[in-house]
């Protein structure tokens, strides 16, 4: 189908619906010979591409190899297993009764649960998993403690942190209650800047194309929120092992132990200090013996002197 025009007007019409778009939302992934990804055709949504290649593989178009590798390629883009859209035969310009509103309701519903991140008014930072309702939707007041007015709703924001291990196409949703009847959640408030109480829940949502306004509910995990938002030195080289408290104090006592055992060693051989400052005491001085000291140098000088004549 791909590209179609009307009068002056273009417009796409989707491979396995035969629904009109606007621009080719989707596309049924390929491999050339040298392994470069071709994106072929044109579809509102990836379940549309997820039922289109099941149709294939079972009229064995592609084989199960190929099959298998176009999924693993949209779950990489989707962050997530995608379900196959109704069969085309279901839509009401062919056989079926479903308009494309109630088509689109069906592909956005979420079968099974993912993973989540919750802050908890304590500060506690803990992962949790989200089951969604019986039609396909998750609800995410039922894994946060309400406030006294419980009819109030909860309020959500992306957060603008860059991404860092995470996929670019997925924005961290952030989901809070915006009131003060809740205690004060000081560790998200540091991490978001700006104040917030209760429980705060995060979760990535895909921002993928579709014909057809959606969201998409993937799984954030503690390590998504550990490499995001817990600042880390930079390291170069091989860093040295670190010691645990119980470590570092072992290494402190066979430390101080060998000290011990040196300085044992080294004063075996000291004295005390008193009895090295002892020595011969000078006797008081005798003014006759210095008078006839004296006498005896004047006669030595002239003697010497009468030598010299």
């Amino acid at each position: 189908m791909g590209k179609r025009k009307l009068h002056a007007a273009s417009f796409y019409q989707c491979e396995w619906t035969g629904l009109p778009m606007r621009q080719p939302y989707c596309y049924m992934p390929s491999w050339s010979p040298t392994d470069k990804l071709l994106r072929k055709g044109s579809y509102c949504n990836w379940e549309s591409v997820v039922a289109h290649a099941d149709y294939l593989v079972k009229g064995e178009s592609i084989t199960a190899d190929e099959h298998t590798r176009i999924m693993e390629h949209i779950e990489g883009v989707v962050g997530t297993v995608v379900k196959a859209a109704p069969h085309y035969e279901a839509l009401n310009h062919l056989k079926g009764a479903l308009d494309p509103l109630g088509y689109h309701k069906l592909c956005s519903e979420q079968p099974g649960p993912i993973t989540a991140v919750k802050i908890t008014a304590q500060g506690e930072v803990i992962e949790i998993i989200l089951q969604p309702n019986e039609v396909g939707r998750f609800i995410f007041d039922d894994y946060m403690h309400k406030p006294y007015n419980h009819l109030m709703g909860l309020a959500t924001f992306h957060s603008t942190r860059k991404k860092t291990g995470t996929k670019q196409s997925r924005d961290l949703s952030v989901w809070y209650y915006p009131t003060k009847e809740l205690p004060h959640n000081a560790t998200a408030s540091n991490v978001f800047k700006m104040q917030l109480y209760g429980d705060i829940l995060l979760v990535q949502q895909s921002s993928e194309a579709s014909f057809m306004p959606r969201d998409r509910y993937v799984g954030f995990t503690k390590t998504h929120y550990d490499d995001m938002f817990c600042k880390r030195r930079k390291r170069g080289g091989n860093e040295p092992p670190t010691l645990s408290p119980e470590g570092y104090e072992e290494l402190k006592l066979k430390m101080q132990e060998t000290l011990n055992t040196w300085e044992r060693d080294a004063s075996k051989t000291a004295r005390d200090p008193k009895q090295l400052a002892k020595a011969t005491p000078i006797p008081p001085s005798d003014g006759r013996q210095m008078a006839e000291a004296a006498r005896e140098r004047a006669i030595r000088k002239d003697l010497e002197c009468l030598h010299r004549m």
